[in-house]
């Protein structure tokens, strides 16, 4: 009996551990999140760093002597409604448009995240 309860213990404290995990549920935390990340790589993140995270930008636009890129992460569609005709998607996302000096480190950015 002892090595069922035990089981059923560690069990539980894995179920806790699990559900303790925080998860970013809003539009605004998500946002928050992705700005902290990179408001501390200002003056030393390249545009590699990012290529590593998001996969190749969107677009860059060079002006004067500053680059800019789209970077953008496609996390999931949902879609909702009924076929064929009320089928609306909703895509959440991450993305940063960066300016890199020419240098190639990281100048500024704006973050935009959706949940």
């Amino acid at each position: 009996m002892q090595p069922k309860l035990t089981l059923f213990f560690v069990s539980f404290v894995l179920l806790l551990g699990a559900c303790s995990h925080k998860s970013v549920t809003s539009s605004s935390d998500a946002q928050k999140e992705l700005t902290a990340k990179y408001t501390n790589k200002v003056g030393t993140a390249t545009k590699e760093d990012f290529v590593q995270e998001f996969g190749p930008a969107s677009w860059c636009r060079d002006e004067a002597d500053l680059k800019t890129c789209r970077f953008y992460k496609k996390i999931k569609t949902e879609w909702m409604g009924e076929p064929p005709t009320d089928r609306v998607h909703r895509e959440t996302f991450d993305e940063v448009l960066a300016t890199f000096d020419v240098n190639g480190t990281l100048k500024s950015f704006k973050a935009t995240a959706q949940r």
